[in-house]
């Protein structure tokens, strides 16, 4: 048969050679943003965010062209074991500091062994469970969900926090939902987004912030960027 050369699949070739080098040549940076309590303002963990420094540029690559590209291979894998390490070994260097957040491909929870990756990650640096973060997508998780029950639950043993991002664009179940040893719940960006429109606009959010109280949750709001929507938050 002819090797297949559209220009999908060479750019996907393209890029996980790039992608190779990036972890062999450790090209991968990690920068964060901070989480706030709405009312006061203080600070209350943080999120890691993966970036690509390009080898030949210098300049930092959008995460939304490597990353798709890395979630059809296990790239992301290695990705993902590279965030959790370099995480805990900050977080351990820190005993002081605040938390962090790591989120994880869907891949990694259905592929791979997970609460494995992680065990081994805090043994080898020492750190004490409670300042790592899980973070999974709501999508990811109904997938299988009996499966994925089970490794929430062994990742809880190990200690860590977990939360549930980009809640409310999925279809989760409620009945499952309450079932899942989760720690904190994130408002879609979307949901967020129309805070401030007229008519229902706040009603999404509102809807998941009583859903997060009635199950005894913390609950964070993505993508807050203006100061009207901290205050309707």
């Amino acid at each position: 048969a002819d090797l297949d050369t559209t220009p999908e699949m060479v750019n996907r070739l393209s890029w996980n050679e790039r992608l190779a080098r990036a972890l062999a040549d450790n090209l991968f940076e990690l920068h964060f943003q901070g989480v706030y309590h709405v009312h006061d303002r203080q600070l209350s963990h943080l999120e890691a965010l993966i970036r690509l420094r390009d080898a030949d540029s210098g300049e930092l690559v959008a995460p939304g062209l490597f990353i798709p590209v890395a979630e059809k291979s296990n790239k992301i894998l290695e990705i993902d074991r590279w965030v959790l390490a370099e995480v805990v070994r900050l977080l351990a260097s820190q005993p002081a500091g605040p938390a962090i957040a790591v989120n994880i491909s869907g891949r990694h929870l259905q592929h791979a062994d997970l609460p494995t990756d992680v065990r081994r990650a805090l043994e080898d640096s020492g750190l004490e469970p409670e300042n790592l973060v899980i973070e999974l997508t709501e999508s990811t998780i109904m997938h299988n969900t009996e499966v994925n029950l089970e490794r929430f639950r062994a990742l809880k043993a190990l200690g860590v926090r977990l939360a549930i991002d980009d809640f409310g664009m999925g279809y989760s179940s409620l009945s499952y939902l309450h079932r899942f040893p989760i720690d904190i719940l994130k408002i879609d960006r979307a949901f967020v987004s129309r805070l401030t429109a007229r008519g229902e606009g706040p009603e999404p959010a509102r809807a998941v912030v009583m859903l997060g109280e009635t199950l005894g949750l913390e609950t964070v709001a993505e993508g807050i960027e203006h100061e009207e929507q901290a205050t309707k938050l």
